[in-house]
């Protein structure tokens, strides 16, 4: 049976504390999804939609999961504050209209989301963090076994090219560590594990 990934989560953390994230610029003309696996690209820094193949700790490997999704920004950071210029002018997903006498203000309809150029990332690289995503193996459904912490611990994420969300692999070695299934789904029916990242994989931030 083929396999449906849901969004990567975040289920836990090892010390009940809150899940580290921090909030990046994120790189021009992206659309990934809540929940995407993504990377920092080597031109610009800007946060991209994982490409599914740097594991090796360097640039363009993995650095966490994005909590927001992507804006689709004209260029990389567009409206983030600048240094020694911490107010730069918000853009917003809406705008409409042109200001009297202000050639770069924005008119915003009430309530509107403001978009200050930047995307929200659970960090891959903090070892108290644990993420839930669904388990397959190479594109097909895996049943959970008990054996699968002794026998298989470590696993890849592969993406769900049906609706462009990432699924834990077991047909890979390279990336995650199963540490355990997800309670909240039935043997059969949902299938989510748990999972760290192995952290020789990820960037390291």
């Amino acid at each position: 049976m083929a396999i449906t990934a849901i969004p990567i989560l975040p289920a836990k953390t090892l010390s009940g504390n809150q899940w580290a994230s921090r909030r990046f610029i994120e790189d021009a003309t992206q659309t990934f999804k809540t929940g995407t696996v993504v990377a920092m690209a080597a031109a610009d820094g800007g946060v991209i939609a994982w490409a599914g193949a740097t594991v090796t700790g360097a640039v363009g490997s993995p650095i966490g999961i994005s909590y927001e999704a992507a804006s689709n920004l004209a260029s990389t950071g567009l409206g983030a504050p600048q240094p020694n210029s911490p107010v730069t002018g918000l853009g917003a997903s809406i705008t409409f209209g042109s200001v009297p006498n202000e050639a770069s203000a924005k008119n915003i309809p009430h309530g509107a989301p403001l978009n200050d150029g930047r995307v929200g990332v659970l960090i891959a690289a903090n070892a108290d963090s644990v993420f839930s995503a669904t388990l397959g193996t190479t594109g097909n459904f895996t049943n959970w076994s008990d054996a699968l912490l002794s026998t298989n611990p470590i696993a890849g994420l592969t993406l769900d090219t049906g609706n462009n969300f990432w699924y834990v692999d077991l047909g890979k070695t390279n990336l995650v560590r199963i540490v355990g299934r997800d309670l909240r789904d039935p043997i059969g029916t949902g299938n989510r594990v748990l999972f760290q990242f192995v952290s020789t994989a990820i960037q390291q931030l």
